[in-house]
C-alpha cells in the first residue's frame, strides 16, 4: 500500500517508520526547505516509549534522553514539599521508562529511522489541495501526488483540517495558559550556594513548583547539562514586541513570591526567554474522510494543553494504532503499484481501518485532552 504523509513531525514520522517497517510504501511530504523541530525538553510515557522500542529506536533514545526518578512538587512561595511521584519505578510497572528528551534530539532520531524504514522525504512541497475522494494532493510547484491513503499531520493549525471540515473546522482555540520557557546551565546550579541541593541536580529528578495561577516546573535536557525551565501562567499578557529586558522583569515580577531557589535559578537563567499561549483543536466531528482516503493525525487532529505533557506521546500512540489497524486492512507486502481498479476494491478495507482507528483513538484523546487542560485549572 502507498501512503503519503504530510508534515514531518513527531506524528508523521512516527508512522512513517511503523508503515515503513511493515513494507508499505511511504512518501512523507513537508513544505519546509530543511528539517528543524524547535523547542526544548519533552516529557513521555512509557505507552508511547514501549511502541519506540519496539520499531527499533531503543538505543538511539537511552543514549540522548534522562530518566528522572522523581517528581516532587512544591509550594510555589513557602518552598515546602507537597508531595511526591516515583518516576523511576514506572518501567517496571509498565514495561518502558518514562523519559525525558529535548525535542529535536528525538525528531532527528525519528527522522533517522524513517528513512532507514524506506520512506521517501520530499521537502520544499507545500500542499496548495487536497483531492479527498481520490487520494490524490496538488503540491505548490504543479505536481499532482496520489496513494492509496493521505495522512495528513501538518501541525495544529493544519491547512489539511481546514480542508476537510470547512466552516466546521473549530480552528486553534486559547487555553486561556502560555508558559514563558528558558534554559539554565547545570554547571552554574551546581556552583551556586543556593541551588546546589536541587534534588534534581543529583538524581535526574523533576521539579514543579505550584501557586494560584502560576507555576515553575524544572527538568534536566541534553545529558544532563540543561535544565528546562517552564513557567505557566495565565495568557493575559502580550509579549510580542518585547525587548530581552522586559521578559526579564516580567517574569521575575510574576515570581518574585516564589521561594530562593526559584529566584535563584531565574537569576542563573539564559537571556533568551520564549513566551508560548497555549492553544487546543477541540474535539473534531470527525478526523477521516467518507472515501476512506483520507485521515488526520497528531495536533492537526486533537492539539492540547501541555500540563500532563502527554502530546508527544499521544501522536506517537496515534502512529502506532493507525498503521496496526491499516496493516489488518491491507497487510505487508501488499503491491504498492496499485491501479485505479485495484484502489477501487481496497477502499471498503480502508474505510474499515480508519474506521476502528477512530472509533479506537477519539475517546482516549478526547479524554486526555479535557484531563490535560483541568490539570491546569485544578493545580493553579
Amino acid at each position: 500500500m502507498h501512503v503519503i504523509i504530510v508534515g514531518a513531525g513527531i506524528a508523521g514520522l512516527s508512522l512513517a517508520i511503523a508503515l515503513g517497517q511493515s513494507r508499505h510504501q511511504i512518501t512523507v511530504l513537508d513544505a519546509a526547505p530543511e528539517l528543524t523541530e524547535l523547542g526544548a525538553g519533552v516529557q513521555m510515557t512509557p505507552q508511547a516509549i514501549r511502541y519506540l522500542f519496539k520499531w527499533g529506536l531503543k538505543d538511539d533514545l537511552l543514549a540522548e534522553s534522562i530518566i528522572p526518578e522523581n517528581l516532587h512538587v512544591w509550594d510555589g512561595p513557602g518552598g515546602n514539599m507537597l508531595g511526591s511521584v516515583r518516576i523511576k519505578d514506572m518501567e517496571a510497572q509498565y514495561g518502558a521508562p518514562y523519559i525525558v528528551v529535548h525535542r529535536a534530539v528525538l525528531h532527528t532520531i525519528l527522522h533517522r529511522h524513517a528513512i532507514r524504514a524506506g520512506a521517501q522525504l520530499l521537502l520544499s512541497s507545500d500542499v496548495v489541495e487536497y483531492e479527498f475522494a481520490s487520494g490524490a494532493v496538488l503540491l505548490r510547484n504543479g505536481t499532482r501526488l496520489t496513494a492509496d491513503l493521505v495522512v495528513a499531520a501538518d501541525g495544529i493549525n493544519s491547512f489539511a483540517r481546514s480542508q476537510l471540515l470547512g466552516s466546521k473546522d473549530p480552528g486553534s482555540l486559547p487555553t486561556g495558559w502560555a508558559a514563558f520557557r528558558m534554559t539554565a546551565e547545570v554547571s552554574k546550579l551546581k556552583a551556586d550556594s543556593v541551588t546546589s541541593n536541587l534534588i534534581d541536580l543529583q538524581s535526574g529528578s523533576s521539579n514543579w513548583w505550584i501557586a494560584p495561577h502560576i507555576s515553575c516546573m524544572t527538568y534536566l535536557i541534553k545529558d544532563a547539562t540543561l535544565l528546562n525551565i517552564v513557567l505557566a501562567h495565565r495568557d493575559d499578557i502580550n509579549t510580542k514586541e518585547f525587548t530581552p529586558e522586559e521578559y526579564n522583569m516580567t517574569v521575575r515580577n510574576m515570581f518574585k513570591d516564589f521561594e530562593p531557589r526559584v529566584q535563584r535559578i531565574l537569576d542563573l537563567s539564559t537571556s533568551k526567554i520564549a513566551n508560548y499561549p497555549v492553544y487546543a483543536v477541540p474535539p473534531l466531528p470527525s478526523w477521516a474522510h467518507e472515501s476512506g482516503r483520507f485521515i488526520l493525525i497528531g495536533d492537526a487532529a486533537h492539539a492540547m494543553a501541555f500540563f500532563m505533557s502527554m502530546g508527544v506521546s499521544i501522536a506517537v500512540e496515534d502512529a502506532a494504532a493507525l498503521a496496526t489497524a491499516l496493516d489488518l486492512a491491507c497487510p505487508s507486502g501488499t503491491n504498492s503499484n496499485h491501479s485505479d481498479k485495484q484502489r477501487a476494491a481496497a477502499e471498503p478495507s480502508l474505510k474499515h481501518a480508519l474506521h476502528v482507528f477512530e472509533s479506537v483513538r477519539k475517546p482516549r484523546v478526547e479524554a486526555v485532552q479535557e484531563a490535560s487542560l483541568h490539570a491546569g485549572d485544578s493545580s493553579h
